[in-house]
């Protein structure tokens, strides 16, 4: 008789069970969508920030290109990490936001920027005669 009685509350447990583990997906499925918007809305700002940024000729456009190369075609142009303690600490923080930014996105970065693919070109130009 004892396990009669128990079925139903081991039935009753795993329901309550799968309903909390089914709120805990939606919740997290929330978050992330909300994580990614954050991410956006903070990267194409950046990304335009090293955009303008590594259009100069000083040292710090240099090191924008580069973050913008890498996120191009890291293949081609690998991010030597170290190289983010040569630009300022608004720079950093836009090529941080930006890299992030590229780890979750459903397009190419460069995308969002007009005539993104051209101006990634001449980057590339840029950057081969620097080396």
């Amino acid at each position: 008789m004892t396990t009669n009685n128990a079925m139903p509350l081991v039935t009753q447990r795993l329901r309550e069970r799968n309903r909390q583990a089914l709120e805990a997906m939606i919740a997290a499925e929330a978050n992330a969508d909300d994580y990614r918007t954050q991410v956006a809305t903070s990267g194409l700002p950046a990304l335009k920030r090293l955009a303008h940024v590594g259009l100069g000729d000083s040292h710090q456009p240099q090191y924008c290109r580069r973050v913008l190369l890498a996120v191009y075609n890291s293949a081609a142009w690998p991010l030597k990490l170290t190289s983010l303690r040569a630009l300022d600490d608004d720079l950093r923080r836009a090529a941080l936001a930006v890299i992030e930014w590229s780890a979750v996105s459903d397009r190419e970065l460069h995308e969002y920027l007009p005539h993104g693919h051209q101006l990634m070109q001449r980057f590339a130009a840029i950057e081969q005669k620097e080396q």
